[in-house]
């Protein structure tokens, strides 16, 4: 009996497409440290409507496919930072990242290191980037994926390996939470949630996918909070605009992100028994024309 595949030995890696291609000389792979990953080709049937003598369906056949999956990560600083900014379609400068128009493509290996096969998935563009915040837990870090293609695939000889950033997890203890300027110290829960809105587009003669759609950058999220008194629910009310910022802090590392206008759009506001009463609200962040993005991201390294 062989060895079977098993996740403890899956290393997952990205290298930046330069022309939609991986370089073609000493590509260097980077490594992405993950809780859980599950890329695949998302194939679309072609059935036939013929009719026959036996009255039975024949074999489908594999029609168009595009790549698709998540992947989940804990935030660390420095681990991200390329996912991160592809997320955003923006450009670390001087530590600062805003929403932009710059579309970047990885190539995304998956090495099977215990029965050496390895994949890669081609053309992945960062879909959507989440980020979560709940009590007591790391700071979650989700990569919805789209990509064009998947194959098996033979590492260049001269390809070379990157090493795994060793920074500490973030965790929600080490957080600081602002709301209008004010700090909320009083939250159970954040997250915030970027969609590009892409989508795989196709092509006569072509299985795979010819290119991927880009489409409008929106921001929604949600926060859970005691209720201390009536402002936030008024916000909810009233639909006032507020903003909203979150440091993630390890140590001097630090992340700040901000969404400079926040609408609370649903809130949820139940008594199920004597203990406290904890409101949860819908938030849409949009543009603000003075910072001139919907989201900014900006990185402390000490």
């Amino acid at each position: 009996m062989g060895i079977n595949a098993n996740g403890s030995a899956v290393q997952l890696y990205y290298i930046e497409e330069v022309a939609g291609a991986i370089p073609a000389v000493a590509p260097e792979f980077k490594p992405i440290r993950y809780v859980s990953q599950g890329l695949t080709p998302n194939i679309q049937q072609i059935d036939t409507n013929e009719m026959n003598q036996n009255r039975q369906k024949a074999t489908s056949r594999g029609g168009t496919y595009s790549v698709a999956g998540e992947i989940a990560a804990e935030m660390s600083f420095g681990s991200f930072d390329d996912l991160i900014q592809a997320a955003m379609q923006g450009t670390w400068t001087a530590d600062v990242l805003t929403i932009g128009k710059v579309e970047r493509s990885f190539a995304i290996v998956e090495r099977h290191t215990d029965i050496s096969v390895d994949y890669v998935y081609r053309g992945c563009r960062i879909s959507t980037m989440g980020i979560s915040v709940p009590l007591n837990a790391p700071v979650g870090l989700t990569f919805g994926v789209m990509g064009t293609e998947a194959e098996a695939f033979t590492m260049p000889v001269d390809a070379t390996f990157a090493p795994a950033t060793t920074t500490e997890i973030m965790v929600t203890t080490n957080i600081a939470l602002t709301e209008a300027g004010a700090e909320l110290a009083y939250a159970t829960e954040w997250s915030a949630t970027l969609d590009n809105g892409m989508e795989p587009i196709f092509a006569l003669g072509s299985r795979s996918a010819y290119n991927i759609a880009n489409g409008i950058a929106t921001v929604t999220g949600s926060m859970s909070a005691y209720l201390i008194d009536g402002v936030l629910w008024g916000k909810v009310l009233n639909e006032e605009l507020t903003t909203h910022k979150i440091e993630l802090v390890e140590g001097v590392q630090k992340y700040t992100i901000e969404l400079p206008r926040v609408r609370y759009t649903q809130g949820q506001k139940q008594v199920s028994g004597p203990g406290a009463i904890i409101p949860s609200y819908t938030l849409s962040a949009g543009y603000d024309g003075v910072a001139g993005t919907t989201m900014k991201i900006t990185r402390v390294a000490a």
